[in-house]
């Protein structure tokens, strides 16, 4: 696969592409069930940008090119309270959408590629349950029967994982809004877009523990959010790296959406278990993890990721930090939401090593682990770890969760 900018890196911080006759089968399928929201006065809206928001993993950043058009409304925007609309307002509007297709660009690095996307919700709403995300020019990324395949169009190789492996949650949607409303550097602005002359409101805000800051634009009349942009840093610098241009709502999405004809010849095979360079300085911390004396890796497995959603469960932040030290800058806020998203209150079973693999640190392990939320469903989650030698012996650490599956069986 591409080292400098492959498939798997854009989708996971944002994933894949398109073609046009995928677009077209996909429209031709789903046209029927698309809802349109209605504008009561005024030109058709042009349905924009929503994405990327509250990823759980830390390495996930995302950012948008700025429009003049955006800018000129900004400007000239009346820095007051909208009292014709309110975010509960939107959030009641979107609990009846499980579906969603996105249409924008991506700039992972200098490059900027094309980027369509469609989601599928889960039942609560507040989790992915199904996706296929193209990225023009690089590959395209879907789900099946609860594992994920990544088809790369220059190595004509399709890799398959566990599980659903965009992190996307909470799903961008009630939940999501309703979690910016708790930031506490959330903004609103009123005023038009200068290009229709529909009314808009911008709300501005960063992300708590992250180095990230976010501007959404909402109709009035409709209610719904029309274009999102995120940045890698907190002050709205620079290009931003997602520009989601176009969003159509669904009430469903059929299962037929997330279908992909992978091309004659193409050899599947297993993705290779990897973990970025970015947090591997994290991952050498001494200071972090379990000692691995005396035990086998399958005990070592079990011991750390019993003691990790164990620190999930009590709330135990300073213990989550030392056995996944890549969250080492989160702050107790942004743990706090994340813990509270997940609902996680039991652990019923750790499994056994699936996959293998090995970084500049040393062996990996890809283990699954089954936990019960506050509703009583059951997630399948995958747990990567790394083990490591240093001068003080063998110890292990958590990398980050990868992958998971949705009302699992016990």
């Amino acid at each position: 696969m591409k080292e400098k900018q492959n498939i798997l890196q854009i989708v996971r911080q944002m994933r894949a592409r398109a073609s046009a006759k995928l677009d077209e089968r996909i429209h031709r399928e789903i046209e029927n069930a698309v809802t349109w929201p209605t504008n009561p006065a005024g030109p058709e809206l042009s349905l924009g940008q929503i994405i990327a928001l509250l990823f759980k993993k830390p390495s996930a950043r995302y950012t948008l090119a700025t429009t003049a058009a955006l800018a000129i409304l900004i400007a000239l925007a009346l820095i007051h309270p909208a009292p014709s609309w309110a975010m509960d307002q939107t959030i009641e509007t979107l609990k009846k959408f499980k579906g969603l297709e996105l249409s924008g660009t991506v700039t992972p690095d200098a490059r900027t590629y094309p980027i369509d996307l469609w989601l599928k919700a889960d039942r609560t709403g507040d989790f992915v349950e199904a996706f296929l995300a193209n990225v023009g020019g690089q590959g395209s990324e879907w789900t099946s029967d609860n594992q994920t395949y990544s088809y790369d169009s220059d190595d004509k190789m399709v890799y398959v994982e566990p599980g659903i492996t965009l992190n996307l949650n909470p799903w961008p949607g009630p939940k999501m809004l309703a979690l910016l409303l708790t930031e506490k550097s959330y903004k609103v602005i009123e005023g038009y877009d200068s290009a229709t002359g529909q009314k808009r409101v911008i709300v501005t805000c960063t992300s708590t523990g992250r180095e990230q800051s976010l501007l959404l634009e909402f109709d009035v009349n409709t209610k719904l959010l029309v274009s999102m942009k995120v940045w890698q840093n907190t002050r709205q610098e620079g290009t931003p790296y997602l520009n989601f241009d176009k969003i159509l709502y669904f009430d469903n999405l059929p299962n037929s959406t997330f279908n992909f004809q992978i091309p004659p010849g193409t050899i599947v095979t297993n993705m290779p278990l990897r973990v970025p360079d970015a947090s591997l300085a994290a991952m050498s911390n001494t200071d972090s993890g379990i000692s691995t004396e005396g035990m086998t890796r399958e005990q070592a497995c079990q011991t750390i990721i019993e003691q990790y959603w164990d620190a999930n469960i009590k709330y135990d932040f300073s213990a989550f930090r030392r056995l996944m030290p890549t969250a080492a800058d989160l702050s107790d806020e942004f743990l706090r939401k994340s813990f509270d998203l997940n609902g996680i209150t039991q652990v019923l079973k750790v499994g056994g090593i699936e996959r293998t693999g090995s970084s500049k640190l040393g062996p990996l392990a890809l283990v699954p682990s089954w936990v019960r939320a506050q509703d009583g469903t059951v997630t399948e989650v995958w747990v990567i770890i790394q083990f490591r030698k240093t001068d003080l012996g063998s110890s292990c650490v958590v990398c980050d969760t990868h992958g998971y599956v949705l009302n699992a069986k016990e």
